[in-house]
């Protein structure tokens, strides 16, 4: 998988965006495009399992929504089973009676890494019952800076840029800003 795929599919998108995370980008990676291209998703995958060194797994978790398809990709490749965190009242967790204990060995997935808010919040919901995480592994690692206390993989790592507001050389060159993707 190499980035013009990416880019002739429309996943990434090229101009000035604002992100879930409340920074401007130069760069918007649409993971519903990813979504909806099962070849795509199986090929991203794949690539990032074949860097991970342990892939000894009972469960893969993802968040709600983008997550469940590729937690549930990473589970099929990995023959193991994929489980859903939800948000509910504000917290994260495992609901719907899924049957994940603290023995049992986890990777943590999500779609696209920018901030780790979401990774965090799977770590945060995981601890509250002693999870035995073994690993996080996204599609798109776009963050240089994050570090965690499990190894991390991806299946692309991909240079963009991102500004917080009031610093955005992108607004200063008053590029219009545009607020993609489903969250409002």
């Amino acid at each position: 998988m190499d980035l013009k795929t990416l880019e002739r599919e429309n996943v990434i998108q090229k101009g000035h965006f604002l992100l879930t995370s409340g920074l401007h980008s130069d760069t918007y990676f649409e993971k519903f495009r990813l979504l909806e291209n099962p070849k795509i998703l199986v090929e991203l995958v794949s690539n990032a399992i074949k860097k991970m060194s342990f892939r000894d797994i009972d469960y893969v978790l993802g968040p709600t929504v983008g997550g469940i398809a590729v937690a549930y990709e990473f589970a099929r490749q990995l023959k193991c089973r994929a489980a859903y965190i939800e948000k509910r009242e504000e917290k994260m967790g495992l609901f719907r009676g899924t049957p994940v204990t603290s023995s049992h060995r986890l990777l943590l997935v999500d779609d696209v890494l920018t901030t780790g808010k979401s990774i965090y919040q799977m770590i945060e919901a995981v601890s509250d019952f002693k999870g035995n995480i073994k690993a996080l592994a996204v599609l798109i690692n776009r963050s240089k800076d994050l570090k965690f206390d499990w190894p991390l993989y991806s299946a692309m790592d991909v240079d963009a840029q991102a500004y917080a507001p009031e610093s955005c050389k992108l607004c200063e060159e008053s590029i219009p800003l545009v607020r993609p993707g489903g969250k409002r």
